[in-house]
Order: C-alpha cells, then structure tokens, then sequence
C-alpha cells in the first residue's frame, strides 16, 4: 500500500513495505497494466513532492536575503595615546548602516573622563549603505590613563553597538625648531632683492603661539605673517627672510623669533653683500641639490674653459643665488658651483656655464 499525506507547503511521500499474500489477493494489482500505472503516479508524486519542498526552501532563503538593518563604526574604537593635559585631541568616527534596511539611532551614551562627542544628531536614520561621521574628543586633566565609551542604540539586528575609548594625559612641552641658524645670502645687486625660506616646526606636544618676529640688520626683513601665529604639535610653518641691500658693502643682522616655548627665543643669523648696479657684474642662480644634508654651496670661476677654476664666495652660501662684481669688460667668465655637506664633504664641480662681459 501506499498513502500520501498533504503540507501547506510540500507533499510528503511514504511508502510501506506490501506482503506477496497482499499484491497475489489483490486482482487488480495482479494485473501488469496496472502495475505499470501505478507506479508511474507514484514517481510523479514524488517529483512534485521534491519539486514543492525545494519552492518552499528557495522562497524561504528570497524573503531572507534582503537582511536587517546593521550598526558598524569604523574605527571599532578610539585611542588618542598620550595627550597633554589641558590639551585637546579629537578623532573622527564614521557609522555606517550595513545591513538591507533602514535603521534608527535612538540614543547615544557617553561615559569616560576627559572625553566629548559632537556632530550626532538623534534620533538618527540612516538607509541602507548610508554613513554618518561626528566627532570624538579628549582632553586630560591630569596624569592619568583614562578609559571610556560611546554606546549606541538602535533598532539595528544588534540593538546595541559599544565604541571603546583610551587616552592618558602627559606633562605639556613646547618646543620649536628651525630649519637653518644662518643664512649667507652672499652678493646681491643694490636695488635688487633674494630671499631664503627657513622652517619652523613644532617638535613638543602642545600647541606654541609666536609672539613676536623681529630683524637686525641692513637691507634684512622677514615675511610670512607668522608674528602671532600659533603652530600645533608635530605642525610646521614658513617664515621667509628677505635680503636687500640699500648700499653697496656688508651686510650682518639677526632674526629673532619669540614665542611660548620653552627654548625661545630662537634665533639666525644673516649675512650679506650690496655689490654695485652701475658696474658690470654677473648673477648666478642654480636648482638645489637632491642630496640630503646639503649645508650650502662655493661658487668657483675661472678664465678658461674647464680648467683652473678658484673660489670666489667668501664663506659658505645658503642662498640659491650669486652675483660676481668683479668682473672686466670685454672678458670672458666660466663658472661652476659645488654643494658641501653638513660634515664638510664637497661635491664635485657642477656643469660649466660661461659669461662673456660686453
């Protein structure tokens, strides 16, 4: 024998074993005619059966392959390391739903000492895909690790998504550096002007204001408007320093710069030559070198070509330019520049260029 018992979503197929006596008493069954029938409505039972099971699966996994609405923070957590006390630090956060629908931040919870969040809004909605970005804070009180949190509530799969956050205060430096502590700007035409650029960084852990920029000297000024300026932790600044000699002969001066740090003031010295405009004279100006380490430049010269070449720049220069006074009328002028290194070491001539004096 054989039954068959209806699902809402599949048949179900049973078969029981049928005794010889059972198939032999039945007349109908004996008949091969029928057999045959018989069996093949039960194989297409089956089939539909199979069939309906396997619709009902794939319909199953459909309704679930759009997914529920999920919370992630990137990154998981926060750490801003050592920070200076008193001295603010912030990170961003982004959220992101990454789930198939839309979701709602209900409430966010902050907790930890010395930490603060903004650029939030709640309730937040976010469809599925979309980010928000906002803001995280810390500002030690004193010198302590401190640790904290962010807790987010939603209607997300995980109703609940925890953002950890670490700090710890350390002692305020301030500190500052410049990149050169003189500068040669050598020979330069009266009326006419160079100018070098230094740098200035920050290498303390707190923020530093620079009071005052002032210059000594004949024909020297500085530009850049940092007089006032405040330079964070780790940042740089330019301050540019301007040459320009109001009458022929030497030049020395001094820039000053005053601010909060610990080291101020610091300071550079100058140096530079006013040569005549109304003589001949020839002006000389090269890229810098590729090299690190580069201290500064000699400029050579000679009356023949390739050879014989003798320095004429007094001390070492820093700027990218020089002007040669000495010249005569009706000669020709071949010159060469080298690059000397921190410890001294000189490079090799550079390309030959040549002047001819009218």
């Amino acid at each position: 024998m054989q039954s068959i018992w209806p699902r809402p979503s599949f048949f179900h197929v049973s078969f029981f074993a049928v005794s010889p006596e059972t198939i032999f008493n039945n007349h109908r069954l004996r008949n091969p005619q029928f057999r045959v029938v018989a069996n093949i409505a039960i194989i297409l039972l089956a089939v539909i059966g199979l069939a309906a099971r396997a619709n009902g699966q794939i319909r199953g996994t459909s309704a679930r392959s759009g997914g529920k609405a999920k919370l992630a923070a990137t990154p998981a957590s926060v750490s801003f390391g050592a920070v200076a006390v008193a001295t603010g630090n912030s990170q961003a956060v982004q959220l992101k739903n990454t789930g198939g629908t839309s979701l709602t931040i209900s409430s966010a919870m902050l907790s930890g000492s010395g930490f603060k969040m903004s650029g939030l809004t709640i309730p937040q909605t976010l469809a599925p895909a979309q980010t928000v970005n906002f803001t995280v804070g810390f500002t030690p009180s004193s010198l302590v690790s401190e640790v904290g949190s962010i807790t987010l509530k939603s209607n997300a799969s995980d109703s609940v998504l925890t953002i950890a956050l670490s700090g710890s205060g350390t002692v305020a430096t301030r500190t500052i550096s410049v990149s050169a502590n003189s500068l040669n700007f050598g020979n330069e035409v009266v009326g006419a002007s160079t100018t070098q650029a230094v740098t200035l960084k920050n290498t303390g852990n707190s923020s530093v204001t620079v009071s005052q920029i002032s210059v000594s000297g004949t024909g020297f000024s500085a530009t850049g408007g940092l007089s006032g300026a405040t330079i964070a932790a780790g940042q740089t600044a330019q301050l540019g320093v301007v040459f320009a000699p109001p009458s022929t002969g030497s030049d020395a001066g001094k820039v000053t710069i005053t601010s909060n740090a610990s080291n101020s003031p610091d300071s550079i010295t100058l140096a530079g030559t006013g040569v005549s405009s109304t003589a001949h004279f020839v002006t000389l100006d090269w890229a810098a070198s590729t090299t690190t380490g580069v201290a500064g430049y000699n400029v050579y010269r000679s009356t023949t070509s390739g050879s014989a070449f003798a320095r004429i720049s007094s001390t070492l220069l820093t700027a990218l330019k020089y002007t040669d006074p000495s010249v005569i009328s009706g000669k020709t002028y071949y010159y060469v520049v080298t690059a000397v290194s921190g410890t001294g070491v000189e490079s090799g001539y550079s390309g030959q260029v040549a002047a001819a004096i009218p």
